[in-house]
């Protein structure tokens, strides 16, 4: 297990064996989805520029592309303060880049990573750059930083053009950033050339790290859910969590989320070219929007249970009894990974920032769920004498795993049933209200798309 950064470009064994439980168990977080894989030439480096959205979940993201793939990742310095801290980055593949925050005096050490980097790409081992800087938590392109304009460059530079380095801009796009079995959306652009701005770079670099930042901000847009109205941010993403499903559903494509997110691209640039062309019907859309969104939510109405019909009620009457027999085995899914389950939880809730949260709990996960498991599978071996036993435990303790996430599935569902039909019995108008709105709005939604 090298903690060594001279080394840090070899490929890793142990690193290896980590990555491929970590993917594992990120595959089961996450329900992830990757296109455009197929646009990576061979024996090509690569930079790899992904959006910054969710903390620690981008880099890991980053990690599902290849089974064998050993990226490195740039961050920080300041992480780095900790001799332990230091060696656990470093053994995960992550070197610190120095800022003038980090201490004027620290910047020389930049020359060294430099170097280290390119070492990296000389292997072809790809680096991955997360070119915002840091993360925020809404979906829309930032600034980028000229960090990665200058190490591609500098590299490209240092070798004559020889290493023809390309810059592959990815977008990530989750539709809930926290929750458990969310999904995630990897888009893998088109890559282009560092060597077309090499000449440039050479006359201007300013210049030069301009023109590439700018490619490639345009570059990361088309491959993300990019919302540049901040003024009507909400209205923009509750409708595309809203029109997708039911044009994908009327017109019989593919159920996937790139078909979705294709189906959103379309209908933010047409949103974005309404408010310009026609601003009175934009703002209609919009305040529709805004109504249908505010009455769901008071009455903790999702999105995707439009338009609401008091047919699926009838679906309560195997539900209700399957949530009763399952609860038994649900209850000993959560005893069996109340630490694995708790603790995590516990922990993200520390950090007001709420993009940590998955990190800290899929983190917290990898490192408790073996240990609890170990712990555990003994403690009945022992209580029992047998090793047959033991063995049975630790088979069935995944198999509650996904009882324990089945009926929590399945209580959340007989919830929202229950909802809507007492707001059709005790609340019709505000019902059919609700439902009014959206077959309106769908319909303008359907005219300008």
């Amino acid at each position: 297990m090298s903690t060594n950064r001279e080394r840090i470009e070899e490929w890793s064994k142990a690193y290896w064996l980590l990555r491929f439980y970590q993917n594992f168990l990120f595959k089961l977080y996450f329900k992830t989805e990757i296109v455009g894989m197929e646009k990576l030439p061979p024996n090509t480096t690569f930079i790899f520029a992904p959006n910054h959205q969710n903390a620690l979940i981008d880099a890991l993201a980053m990690l599902t592309l290849n089974h064998s793939w050993q990226p490195i990742f740039l961050a920080r310095a300041d992480i780095f303060k900790k001799p332990l801290v230091s060696k656990i980055l470093t053994f995960l593949k992550i070197m610190p880049v120095y800022r003038i925050r980090d201490g004027f005096e620290n910047l020389s050490f930049n020359d060294s990573i430099f170097q280290k980097t390119m070492d990296v790409i000389r292997k072809g081992s790809g680096l991955v750059i997360l070119p915002e800087g840091n993360h925020a938590g809404f979906k829309r392109l930032r600034q980028l930083k000229k960090g990665i304009a200058r190490i591609a460059l500098q590299t490209e530079d240092a070798s004559d053009g020889t290493l023809n380095i390309h810059i592959v801009p990815v977008g990530l796009d989750y539709s809930n950033y926290v929750r458990y079995r969310s999904k995630l959306l990897i888009r893998i652009g088109e890559p282009f050339p560092v060597k077309k701005y090499l000449d440039l770079y050479r006359q201007k670099k300013a210049l030069a790290y301009n023109a590439l930042i700018d490619e490639l901000s345009e570059r990361i847009k088309a491959e993300m859910i990019h919302i540049k109205d901040e003024e009507n941010y909400d209205e923009y993403l509750y409708l595309t969590q809203l029109f997708p499903k039911k044009y994908i559903q009327e017109n019989k494509l593919p159920h996937t989320q790139n078909q979705a997110f294709e189906i959103s691209k379309r209908l933010i640039s047409k949103l974005d070219n309404l408010k310009i062309s026609d601003r009175n019907t934009f703002n209609e859309i919009i305040q529709s929007t805004h109504e249908l969104r505010a009455r769901t939510s008071s009455h903790q109405v999702k999105s995707q249970a439009l338009p609401l019909t008091l047919g699926k009620a009838i679906n309560l009457v195997w539900m209700i009894p399957l949530f009763i027999v399952l609860s038994p085995e649900a209850f000993f899914g959560f005893i069996n990974h109340i630490v694995p389950i708790i603790i995590p939880y516990q922990l993200s809730k520390k950090f007001e920032d709420i993009q940590f949260h998955s990190s800290v709990r899929h983190a917290a996960g990898l490192l408790l769920l073996p240990i609890a498991y170990l712990i555990q599978t003994t403690i009945v071996g022992i209580i029992f004498k047998s090793l047959g036993m033991a063995f049975l435990y630790l088979v069935l303790s995944p198999v509650s795993a996904a009882a324990l996430y089945y009926w929590r599935k399945l209580f959340y569902k007989v919830k929202g049933l229950t909802g809507i039909t007492l707001l059709a019995m005790n609340k019709h108008e505000e019902f059919k209200h609700i439902n009014n709105l959206h077959f309106k709005l769908m319909d303008r939604i359907k005219s300008i798309y």
